[in-house]
């Protein structure tokens, strides 16, 4: 009976049941058979596993049949071909062994787990488009343990915190929340676990790895099991730092604009898109005399009116039936005007510079404006004083040189069709630089504008007097039918100026000169700038030949000023490139003609020219060069004596000219004795050269420079005596060896009275116990004469003229035989 029951209870069973011999034959099936196979369970006995199940079924099972019958229990997962469709399947097969050990046979167990398949399908599935959604998810996302501790976190988290994985395995997220906000957190999180909320959403800030905040929205979700007991949490991570950053920036911007609003002196009115009033900031208020409150909503033309300064026309602001009419509403494109009054609240006019400008919205459209405006009373009082100052010299209150370059070309255009002419006279005071040096420059100040007033009363008041710049004076006279009566003007002004200057706190009176140089349009040009330049090369001319006058410019002057400008031109680049050569004219004792010294003559060097120093001196003085060239001849000269020593021209000394420029520096004495001490000069060896130009009126300083150069041991000497302005009194103070008289002088001494004058100067010379050099000495006349009247030594061509240093020391050897042959022949006979 109870085998019966256990057979039925094995058909009755929903898996297949087997046991297969060795040969793989049924010996027995259960009644499944027939709903999986299709076949009736009784006729599979003693059939084969492979004639049952088919031929793709046997092939996925044989591996598995082979191990049993080898002893080895399996069980495997796979799926199946049934009568009724595919099957997923879960077998068994367990060996049946004899009791000696040998299998004999294997038994079968087969379920159907399709359905349980499907859902492990489905459930992979689940899996995958989460682990996939979580893992490429553009927030950053992160599974956490009731604990607290991170279990898992996506790539995002890992950039936005800068943690790797691996290092999130570490932390909790305590670890990486702010301290400030981790209270909060915490609240909301025990909360949810208490199950008092199932999710929360909150704005916090987290701890980068390096250290900074990183701000991010964070919400939160909780998992439960079956039985409702927490297993994790679901952590989303928004990281908002750079709207936070962008917030932050734009609230600093709002605050920032409305201080500045409240606080700049800038009145400002914003309006909508209608005109109407939305806001007025405190310098609006106070300017128009309206409360920002009470001004609010009102039309804006309400509030103030806005009228033309220069038609005196009213106009206002737009109503809002005429909105489309207004440029700065219905165009958005803005304006400003500078030259406006505002009529204030009470009635009071006061002068702005205003500005409208749209304010629009995201879309580009127009959604109010913003008028600016700020009182410019001030402003345009101190633009009209710049333009005042801009225009004429603060201290004499004359027009300067723009001011007067402006009315030349006014003048010029008005009589360019009268047929008149316009004169300009460009002069310059004399002296004023020894009144500053002298009295001080608040003496020279007082003087400039004494000259001023003495030259406005010199002219009409429809002349022009100008101030150019430092001593340089402008007039203009517009409308002149006759150049007398410029030079009228001219002569006028120098006498005015000639007269004695008494000035304030100054004893003495004290007397200065002017020159004029003269240009006329359109004779001279027609231009202003060409008229300005001719009466400058006009003045120039006057202070060639003399100062305390005037002179008309000529065609003549401008061949002279670009031969000038072709000079300059040269020196300058002689300066860089020492393009300059020394001569050695020698200077003869007339009773031994014997050379016993050397002047050194500084040439200029042009290609192929050698120019000579009366074409260029003047000009390096008036443009600075001289210092350079000065020291350039000092240098040379040292280097000169230190190559002669030794030799035959070993016991000359050199004579070299100093300029004046040069001589009043302070630095001349220690700079000459440096100079020498690093050739191994000795100053007796040098004569300085000084002319008359540098002894007028000298001051202290050039008195004490030329004592410590004569203690020093060079010797001095007085060049083109008697050309200048010669004192008895300074010839005997200072300490002057030898007297220079000027070639002019020696010229002329063939003329009575050319040689009355020369005679008294040696004269002169042997009373002050001066040496006497004559200068430029080129015919035996001349010097038969300087030998009669007791001349020591002379200098000029008769006997040598300037040479370059070899051709002098073969000159002098020659010079030299043939005046001891002379010597000779005269002792023989």
């Amino acid at each position: 009976m109870s085998k019966l029951l256990g057979i039925s209870i094995l058909n009755n069973v929903p898996a297949l049941m087997a046991y297969v011999d060795c040969d793989e034959r049924y010996l027995f099936n259960n009644n499944a058979y027939k709903d999986w196979y299709g076949v009736d369970p009784l006729s599979i006995r003693g059939q084969t596993i492979r004639s049952v199940v088919g031929d793709r079924n046997y092939t996925r099972l044989k591996p598995f049949i082979e191990r049993v019958l080898a002893g080895e229990p399996i069980l495997y997962e796979e799926s199946l071909i049934t009568a009724t469709g595919p099957r997923y399947v879960q077998g068994s097969y367990s060996p049946d062994r004899a009791e000696d050990g040998t299998i004999r046979g294997f038994f079968v167990l087969v379920s159907d787990i399709s359905e349980r398949h499907r859902l492990e399908l489905r459930l992979k599935e689940s899996e995958a488009r989460f682990a996939g959604a979580f893992q490429s998810a553009g927030i950053g996302m992160a599974i956490v343990s009731p604990e607290g501790r991170i279990l898992q976190v996506n790539p995002a988290l890992c950039i936005m915190l800068g943690y790797t994985e691996a290092e999130f395995d570490t932390l909790s997220f305590q670890d990486i929340t702010h301290p400030d906000d981790l209270a909060a957190d915490l609240r909301s999180f025990k909360d949810m676990l208490a199950g008092t909320r199932v999710a929360y959403t909150m704005e916090k800030r987290y701890i980068h790895k390096d250290r900074h905040e990183i701000h991010a929205i964070l919400n939160v979700s909780l998992v439960r099991d079956f039985d409702g007991a927490p297993l994790h949490v679901v952590a989303q991570v928004q990281n908002i730092t750079d709207r936070k950053i962008a917030e932050d920036r734009l609230f600093r911007e709002h605050e920032l604009s409305q201080v500045t609003l409240r606080s700049i002196g800038d009145a400002v009115i914003t309006t909508d898109v209608k005109g109407a009033v939305t806001s007025l900031n405190p310098a609006a208020e106070n300017m128009i005399g309206w409360l920002s409150e009470e001004a609010k909503g009102r039309p804006l033309h309400e509030l103030f009116t806005i009228v033309s300064r220069n038609d005196d026309a009213i106009f206002s602001f737009p109503r809002p039936q005429e909105i489309e009419e207004e440029r700065f509403v219905l165009h958005g494109s803005g304006w400003q005007a500078a030259n406006t009054m505002l009529v204030r609240r009470d009635g009071v006019a006061i002068p702005i510079e205003e500005t409208a400008a749209p304010i629009r919205d995201r879309l580009g459209e127009v959604v109010g404006h913003v008028l600016v405006f700020h009182d410019v009373t001030k402003q345009r009082t101190l633009t009209a004083q710049m333009a005042y100052l801009a225009h004429h010299d603060t201290l004499t209150d004359l027009p300067n040189r723009i001011l007067f370059k402006t009315r030349l070309e006014q003048a010029i255009a008005q009589t360019r069709h009268s047929g008149a002419s316009v004169a300009v006279l460009f002069g310059d005071l004399d002296r004023l630089k020894l009144t500053n040096d002298t009295l001080g420059h608040g003496a020279g100040d007082q003087l400039l504008k004494e000259a001023a007033s003495r030259l406005r009363a010199c002219v009409r008041d429809s002349d022009m007097v100008s101030r150019w710049a430092g001593d340089e004076f402008g007039i203009l006279l517009p409308n002149v039918t006759d150049a007398s009566v410029v030079a009228t003007v001219a002569q006028r002004a120098i006498t005015s100026i000639a007269e004695a200057f008494h000035l304030a706190g100054v004893d003495q009176p004290v007397n200065v000169g002017i020159s004029f140089g003269i240009s006329l349009y359109p004779h001279d040009g027609r231009d202003s700038d060409t008229l300005m330049q001719a009466a400058d090369v006009a003045l120039y001319e006057v202070k060639r030949n003399g100062r305390g006058s005037y002179q008309f410019f000529s065609r003549g002057m401008n061949d002279r000023a670009r031969e000038r400008t072709r000079i300059e031109a040269m020196l300058r680049q002689a300066v860089r490139t020492e393009s300059f050569e020394l001569h050695y004219q020698p200077r003869m004792d007339l009773s031994s003609r014997k050379a016993v010294g050397v002047e050194a003559l500084v040439r200029l060097r042009n290609r192929d020219e050698l120019i000579a120093p009366s074409r260029f001196i003047r000009i390096a003085e008036e443009t600075g060069l001289i210092m350079p060239i000065g020291w350039w001849v000092i240098e040379r000269v040292c280097q000169q004596l230190k190559s002669w020593a030794g030799t035959d021209l070993g016991g000359l000394t050199v004579a070299l000219n100093v300029s004046p420029v040069q001589a009043r520096r302070e630095d001349f004495y220690p700079s000459l004795l440096a100079m020498t001490a690093k050739y191994g000069v000795h100053p007796s060896q040098i004569e300085l050269e000084i002319t008359e130009s540098t002894l007028v009126e000298p001051g202290p300083s050039i008195t004490a420079c030329m004592n410590l150069l004569k203690d020093a041991g060079f010797a001095m000497s007085l060049d083109d005596f008697g050309t200048g302005y010669s004192s008895f009194s300074y010839l005997n103070r200072l300490p002057i060896d030898t007297l220079k008289i000027d070639r002019s002088f020696i010229h002329d001494v063939a003329s009575p009275q050319g040689a009355v004058v020369v005679d008294a100067m040696l004269a002169l010379g042997k009373a002050l116990g001066k040496k006497v050099v004559a200068e430029g000495v080129e015919t035996q006349e001349q010097l038969d004469w300087l030998m009669d009247k007791g001349c020591e030594e002379a200098q000029g061509y008769f006997f040598c003229p300037p040479l370059a240093p070899d051709e002098l020391a073969t000159t002098l050897q020659v010079r030299a035989l043939l005046q001891s042959r002379a010597s000779s022949m005269d002792a023989g006979s």
